[in-house]
């Protein structure tokens, strides 16, 4: 897959997403949505593939939206935001390795990550009020942080640097900028110890049930769970615990 915003790696069971456009501070433009879509398709598709990193190069991780774009009126809106829709049926594991900048549709992208580690010079930033943007999906945010947090983010249009980010749980770690990438690493290779079908069905409750009533989440709960217990994977479990051995995954 050749991409021009998005360099796309893969080393055995990890994928290795990164935002490609440096000189522009990895700037959301249209293509390069465009691709990381036509990569998380890849990603969940590809049954050799158990976890994704995503990170970007050079300064930054993003620094948001590609206003220039907007401005010339190459932007076109969809009444959409499309950064949720790319990942809602990847039921893989994602982790984001984030530093430097995180701003406004960048800061989106991270939050779509499963599992988020940030450097210690990473800032994090939602300057759309101060642009007159709203169209940002604001009745998300409350789900994964207290509301007066939230508040915080979305209504003072504030920056919050890393450590006030992994006190109010936007990130899970934050360390020195030079360890950032084998952290992310380290948490990969121990998602790839696990069995992928426990992993991914456990990912899809999360993302379906943040949504269902208590009888649907039942009913969800019970349909993943019966697939997984039926498994190949579970089986293996059962006999490598048994056995005290290390477990070969049969996979999904």
């Amino acid at each position: 897959m050749e991409l021009a915003t998005v360099e796309y790696v893969k080393k055995g069971a990890i994928a290795y997403v990164t935002l490609n456009r440096p000189d522009k501070l990895n700037a959301m433009s249209n293509l390069m949505h465009e691709e990381l879509g036509q990569v998380w398709e890849d990603f969940r598709d590809d049954p050799e593939l158990r976890v994704a990193i995503l990170s970007g190069n050079g300064k930054c991780f993003s620094a948001g939206a590609d206003l220039t774009e907007r401005a010339s009126g190459a932007y076109r809106y969809t009444g959409e935001f499309p950064d949720i829709t790319q990942t809602r049926n990847v039921f893989k594991p994602i982790i984001a390795a984030l530093h430097g900048h995180v701003v406004g549709y960048g800061m989106w992208i991270s939050l779509d990550s499963d599992i988020r580690i940030a450097a210690e010079d990473t800032s994090f930033w939602l300057p759309e009020p101060q642009w007159g943007i709203a169209t940002i999906p604001a009745a998300w945010f409350p789900r994964i942080m207290p509301w007066a947090i939230a508040s915080e983010l979305l209504l003072m249009a504030e920056r919050v640097n890393a450590q006030r980010a992994y006190q109010v749980g936007l990130v899970n770690k934050v360390v020195p900028r030079d360890e950032l990438m084998a952290e992310a690493e380290k948490v990969a290779k121990r998602i790839c110890e696990l069995s992928p079908m426990a992993v991914q069905g456990m990912k899809e409750l999360m993302v379906r049930g943040t949504s269902l009533d208590y009888n649907a989440l039942n009913q969800l709960t019970d349909w993943v769970q019966t697939r997984v217990m039926n498994s190949e994977d579970r089986k293996a479990g059962v006999r490598a615990f048994a056995k005290r051995e290390k477990v070969d995954w049969p996979g999904c």
